[in-house]
């Protein structure tokens, strides 16, 4: 059983059923990749395509198989591709949207006013307090980082001052 039949099942006896398969893989194809002319072609070439097949005894139900067929032949042609863009842009999206951040934080850091920032990053200003306190100390950041526990200093009650850190 070839892997186009795993998913639909019965043959595709026929030049007819054959180019139903075609036409709808090729709309499919334009369609997802937004082009707009062989969508369009495409769609006229599947409506030729199912005329034809009707025209030579086939039954609808064999004919929305044939289309069905050439739509997963189509993706699983695609998938591997198209996962890859997926994987592709959504690193990128991380990397400028961590850029982005930092832009933040340094504009923070020159003492710019927040809502300024927020303006020109087009985020709210409470996002930008947000931002920037994540990226303030980079000391906050390595004990994040850390398992343990921040020091936390211990005041004395009698002396009322907290005894000296060592780092």
């Amino acid at each position: 059983m070839s892997p186009s039949e795993e998913s639909i099942e019965g043959p595709l006896d026929g030049a007819e059923l054959a180019a139903v398969a075609e036409a709808a893989g090729a709309r499919l194809r334009g369609n997802a990749d937004e082009d707009e002319e062989a969508t369009r072609v495409a769609a006229g070439r599947l409506l030729h395509a199912a005329t034809a097949a009707m025209g030579a005894g086939y039954s609808l139900s064999q004919i929305a198989t044939a289309e069905a067929r050439g739509q997963d032949d189509v993706r699983r042609e695609l998938r591997g591709e198209a996962l890859r863009r997926v994987e592709r842009s959504g690193r990128h999206a991380r990397d400028a949207e961590a850029d982005h951040h930092r832009a933040i934080a340094r504009a923070v850091r020159l003492g710019l006013s927040t809502r300024e920032i927020a303006a020109a990053a087009g985020v709210t200003h409470g996002t930008v307090r947000t931002i920037s306190n994540r990226y303030a100390e980079p000391q906050a950041v390595d004990d994040a980082a850390t398992d343990e526990p921040p020091e936390i200093a211990d005041v004395s009650p009698a002396r009322g001052e907290a005894p000296p850190v060592d780092r």
